[in-house]
């Protein structure tokens, strides 16, 4: 369940003006404070890198014990994000495993045994070339950006395993805030009937001035498991 909650809230992304952010967030679901998160990035020039960290909390970290460590890098070009690499490290308390992807020309390759193999819903490299990692879009729509930019997002997100894709492109206001909804869709990877069951998800995601730019404050994202919400603190 964790790791299907973390992949719905990680992937949204928008291009934005190049600067160092950090934030940790509160993780809720079923009503309940799932863990913490923290993200930290930077852009410089051409390149960016970016890592994060989620540890469980409360009921659910004393049962589960789960910790993802994150990175990735890459370039920013013509407003574009092109991941390099993106390296994912996952303990459980019973298990603990690593997963690596590669990028080029746009395409990911598996560094490791984790991620990715061949299988009846294998997603090709035509179907995945020009997505980003889930780290990635996560820094990419959580990090300050300007006010026109908002909800203007299309992306599609390959983990190694599973392609989806985000759009946010319906806009509201509530005086200085600006909240962006859309939905998040599984494309390719999946069986039929994981689709049957549920193809599509409702997301939001709210931003609040911070200066000059707007900061994302909020993310609400429905799953199988229910509706899951990510907090700034």
């Amino acid at each position: 369940m964790i790791r299907a909650l973390l992949v719905v809230l990680l992937c949204a992304a928008l291009p934005a003006a190049a600067q160092q952010s950090a934030g940790q967030y509160a993780v809720r679901a079923l009503g309940l404070k799932v863990g913490d998160l923290t993200l930290t990035g930077s852009v410089s020039g051409s390149k960016y890198t970016v890592s994060s960290q989620f540890v469980t909390s409360g009921l659910v970290g004393a049962v589960a014990g789960v910790k993802f460590l994150l990175s990735a890098s890459g370039t920013v070009r013509g407003g574009q994000f092109r991941p390099a690499r993106y390296d994912e490290e996952m303990e459980t308390g019973s298990r603990d495993s690593r997963a690596s992807l590669r990028y080029r020309n746009g395409v990911a390759r598996s560094a490791g045994s984790e991620i990715g193999g061949a299988g009846p819903y294998a997603v090709t490299d035509a179907q995945q070339k020009g997505a980003v990692d889930p780290l990635t879009a996560m820094f990419m729509v959580m990090r300050d950006q300007p006010r026109e930019g908002l909800c203007k997002i299309r992306q599609r997100i390959f983990d190694g395993e599973r392609l989806t894709e985000v759009t946010l492109t319906s806009r509201s206001e509530d005086g200085a805030a600006v909240t962006c909804s859309g939905v998040f869709r599984r494309v390719g990877g999946y069986s039929p009937e994981d689709l049957a069951r549920k193809g599509q998800f409702a997301l939001s995601v709210t931003y609040e001035p911070a200066g000059d730019l707007m900061r994302a404050v909020k993310m609400r994202a429905d799953t199988v498991h229910g509706r899951a919400t990510l907090v700034r603190k």
